[in-house]
């Protein structure tokens, strides 16, 4: 399998360059690691690894940034990217934002600032896992009904 992208969003720079050393440390073999200062930022970064048919398998994001918030962005993104796994990872979040995160947004986590490494890696990893297989039984089916398919024009015809 080609690497997956793994997409970080935070308006604080020191954030994202932690997020991608440690991300790149443990997940590089396997995995690009991007970063957004912004959702905006990060929405014009997905359609371009989309458009070069790239396969956004996890966005951590920020609650709180400047312009579209953290919720606000996992909702969108969701409409895409219904299977990415989405990780609100914040100090600020409140329980509204995380609750229409989980509704609107499709969360899988949700981390708290300071995050502890250990744990949100082996959250990744698993999450990751489940990502892949759900993406393999996809391909799977769709592999089955086309064979359906064929199999029932040959006896139609």
């Amino acid at each position: 399998m080609d690497k997956g992208y793994i997409l970080c969003v935070d308006d604080e720079v020191s954030v994202l360059e932690t997020l991608r050393e440690q991300l790149r440390l443990h997940f590089g073999q396997t995995h690009e690691v991007e970063v957004a200062a912004s959702a905006e930022d990060a929405l014009t970064l997905i359609a371009q690894i989309l458009e070069s048919g790239g396969l956004i398998e996890v966005i951590i994001t920020d609650q709180v940034m400047p312009g579209i918030k953290g919720d606000q962005f996992l909702e969108e993104v969701h409409k895409q990217l219904p299977d990415t796994i989405k990780i609100l990872l914040t100090g600020h979040a409140g329980l509204a934002s995380a609750i229409h995160a989980v509704n609107k947004g499709g969360l899988n986590r949700y981390i708290e600032k300071p995050w502890n490494m250990d744990s949100l890696k082996e959250d990744i990893s698993q999450l990751i896992h489940k990502f892949r297989e759900h993406v393999e039984n996809q391909r799977m089916v769709t592999m089955l009904e086309r064979r359906v398919v064929e199999l029932e024009s040959r006896i139609g015809a």
